[in-house]
């Protein structure tokens, strides 16, 4: 869902360019939630969450979370690289079931098992959150909308995936 109209760089380069602008490791940002190729920044996590709180009150939809740490400075912007940004996760739901997939800056999938609440979705019902795939989401990996928001709220206060969910990792 990531936009192609901006280049990023993940977290080895992140660091690589701090080090050589002798930089403290950066853990500001704004967060950045995109929605059908628009992106809508917001500055504080509790702007985020609010949004976050309209998105779960619509019946269906796709978002994609990042923290966007602004521009690349110097020598770094010569090489194709504009903005550093982080990727998060990633949810696609529709009505009562979601699938939630977090990510590292690599972008490498964390792909959510939500054991203590297993869902009994139908294929149809599972194609409509597969995240552009053409067969349904695995059934292990759908979840019940409601917790798959929560997570998410979970994670804009803190920055790390929720502790009481299982992941299945997809390099």
């Amino acid at each position: 869902m990531r936009s192609d109209k901006r280049r990023v760089l993940n977290a080895a380069q992140i660091m690589e360019y701090q080090g050589s602008q002798g930089m403290v490791e950066q853990t500001s940002g704004y967060w950045v939630i995109e929605i059908d190729d628009v992106e809508t920044p917001f500055s504080t996590t509790d702007g985020a969450i609010s949004f976050v709180d309209k998105l779960q009150g619509q019946g269906r939809g796709q978002a994609m979370l990042t923290l966007d740490f602004g521009p690349v400075q110097g020598w770094k912007r010569f090489f194709g690289a504009n903005r550093i940004v982080s990727p998060c996760c990633s949810i696609e739901w529709s009505g009562p079931f979601a699938s939630l997939i977090f990510h590292d800056d690599a972008w490498s999938e964390y792909r959510v098992i939500d054991e203590s609440h297993p869902v009994q979705a139908t294929d149809e019902q599972r194609c409509r959150i597969a995240h552009g795939e053409l067969t349904p989401h695995p059934l292990e990996e759908c979840m019940e909308q409601p917790r798959a928001f929560a997570a998410i709220r979970e994670y804009l206060g803190s920055r790390t995936r929720p502790g009481w969910l299982k992941y299945k990792y997809v390099p």
